[in-house]
């Protein structure tokens, strides 16, 4: 097989053969990753292996936790073994289900994630990944959360050519709250020849040496009533980031204003409209919601930038059901030659230029 990979003569290839070539190496990739982690379960001198491989002893250590995990997830595994997924995402699972020691909290978590973990990204399955922790053991998702608190830090890094890189680690709603702001804050700066980037440093910047103190950001957390009036410890949805702890949300939920948002039998929303083109504020901050803040497109991960009428209008009205938040990049895609329908329970279908088909659910 690997000979037969090797021998392909890319210059003869259509786009869409080069597509279809680059998921089979992919596949292929993963199931290598995937027989890889087997030996290593098995091979008792890791020094040696070690030796062999050039490979630290501190990371195979890692790969040997990651190995266990083939046995503790096998619904997940058996992705891994077909190609399915990649080790990057499978790594991403076992990183935040090791906690689990309860053996039906983490059997519920694979079975979970390896319905849905094959048409995510890593960012994507993270989140999710992360969801299915918090509802399937909250008690104690709630107290990682709060012990997490005391590994915020600020550690600093120096890189060639006279810059250092400062890397801050804090509570996910106040790290949320500063990057929308210096957002906000570049944006409003007029145009010049800095990029995108360097107007969030340089921003940020003035904002610690005193020169910004204004904040004018919203913040948008989604959580079930259960959960707000204590009943329940089901994470919140931090929009833009994903699951944060029960107590967490509350407490944001409790700094602004409400929106109550009636579910049909999918869970989606379904009792906001309007007759115009345009969204009214309500509609769009519950597309938003619905979206996680993140564009909804297959594979993205980036914020929503813009809003987009699935069925164009005025053919398709201007309601929650044909609604979709996309980033900038993905809304123009998506005119130029990509077809989007939504089902009724909120299933949405792309349909790329050649033909294939990808599903996303939010």
């Amino acid at each position: 097989m690997l000979d037969l990979i090797m021998g392909v003569d890319l210059t003869s290839l259509t786009q869409e053969q080069l597509v279809t070539y680059a998921i089979l190496v992919r596949k292929i990739k993963s199931c290598l990753e995937y027989a890889e982690l087997q030996a290593i379960a098995r091979i008792r001198d890791v020094t040696e292996l070690a030796m062999a491989t050039k490979v630290a002893e501190a990371a195979l250590a890692r790969s040997r936790e990651t190995a266990a995990a083939l046995a503790t997830h096998p619904a997940l595994a058996e992705q891994f073994r077909r190609g399915e997924i990649d080790l990057a995402r499978f790594a991403a699972v076992q990183e935040r289900t090791c906690h689990l020691v309860d053996p039906a909290q983490v059997a519920e978590v694979d079975q979970a994630l390896a319905e849905i973990a094959g048409g995510l990204t890593r960012t994507q399955l993270c989140r999710k990944a992360t969801a299915a922790v918090a509802k399937a053991d909250p008690g104690g998702y709630e107290q990682r959360c709060q012990k997490a608190k005391a590994c915020r830090r600020v550690e600093f890094s120096p890189l060639p050519d006279g810059l250092a890189e400062l890397v801050w680690i804090l509570p996910a709603p106040e790290a949320h709250r500063l990057f929308q702001q210096i957002c906000v804050d570049a944006k409003s700066l007029p145009k010049d020849d800095r990029t995108t980037d360097q107007k969030r440093s340089d921003v940020l910047l003035d904002r610690l040496l005193g020169q910004r103190d204004n904040w004018n950001v919203r913040t948008f957390v989604t959580i079930s009533m259960e959960t707000l009036l204590g009943l329940t410890s089901d994470p919140g949805q931090l929009a833009g980031y994903g699951p944060i702890a029960a107590d967490a949300a509350r407490e944001l939920a409790m700094q602004g204003p409400f929106r109550g948002l009636l579910l049909d039998e999918y869970r989606q929303i379904s009792a906001i409209s309007t007759g115009t083109y345009r969204p009214t504020a309500l509609l769009k901050e519950a597309t938003l919601a619905r979206a996680g803040g993140t564009c909804t497109a297959p594979g993205c991960a980036r914020p929503v930038q813009e809003l987009d009428h699935i069925t164009p209008w005025p053919a398709g009205p201007t309601e929650a059901a044909n609604l979709q938040g996309l980033c900038t990049w993905h809304h123009h895609r998506k005119h130029d030659d990509y077809t989007v329908t939504r089902d009724s329970d909120g299933t949405t279908h792309w349909t790329t230029p050649t033909g294939r088909h990808h599903s996303t659910r939010y």
